[in-house]
């Protein structure tokens, strides 16, 4: 199946549009080393920077600005458009090297590491990839599943994140149908390590068709977080496709 360029899309009518919202709070760390960008409404990244490493911030900032910048860039090339699977693993490369090169740099030299989720969405299908230990569910009618793994032994240690090595980085890739009223959650793990799964969908399956709903929606899931004692940094993003006729 041949799969449009969304670019090509935005020339035509739409039956649907996606509305998105997202915020994040600091939790009783004193540094935010949580980072997330939009770009376009139809990519959508987050990042963590990992604890126990210097420059978690630093990382997580990188790593986003990086797959961003792949994303704009890679699509351009229509051999690893049409490959999805292998245009997400490119993403993930060129952000897993520019972390690893960063350290190379004076004051960087114990490295860098972070987490990061990368969603693409395109007229009816999302494509996703993931390592670490963030997470993104779907919505679907009223069934809530969580799609990443996450990547972390049995005592919560990480076993996989972006920048450590310099090869051999393969994220989980996940696609599936992105329908008219479906609705994706991204969320850093300080929300997850507060709030279990039915928490999450109760919130959000009444989050609304507009931006000012949904950014409530997000509030409130931080909210909600905080107040069930989460005390790391905290990130979520909604994004949400919301049919026009």
């Amino acid at each position: 199946m041949k799969i449009a360029d969304p670019l090509a899309l935005k020339a035509k009518l739409p039956k649907s549009i996606i509305v998105f919202a997202a915020s994040q709070l600091n939790g009783d760390r004193e540094t935010q080393e949580d980072f997330f960008e939009n770009y376009n409404d139809e990519c959508f990244v987050l990042a963590d920077g990992v604890g126990g490493i210097p420059n978690g911030e630093i990382a997580a900032k990188i790593a986003v600005e990086t797959a961003i910048w792949g994303y704009k860039l890679i699509r351009q090339r229509s051999f690893y458009w049409q490959d999805k699977k292998l245009f997400m693993k490119r993403i993930f490369r060129s952000t897993n090297i520019a972390l690893w090169q960063k350290k190379r740099e004076t004051g960087f030299e114990e490295g860098l590491a972070t987490t990061l989720e990368v969603l693409v969405v395109g007229d009816r299908i999302f494509w996703l990839g993931h390592v670490g230990d963030s997470s993104s569910w779907l919505l679907h009618n009223d069934t809530f599943t969580k799609l990443t793994i996450d990547d972390a032994d049995t005592h919560g240690y990480l076993t996989k994140v972006v920048g450590t090595k310099r090869y051999g980085l393969i994220p989980q890739y996940i696609t599936g149908l992105f329908l008219p009223g479906d609705t994706m959650v991204i969320v850093s793990d300080g929300v997850t390590s507060a709030l279990d799964k039915e928490s999450i969908k109760k919130i959000i399956r009444d989050s609304g068709n507009t931006t000012e709903s949904i950014t409530k929606t997000v509030l409130e899931l931080l909210k909600k977080a905080e107040d069930q004692g989460g005390t790391d940094n905290m990130t979520a993003i909604i994004v949400k496709r919301i049919a026009t006729r």
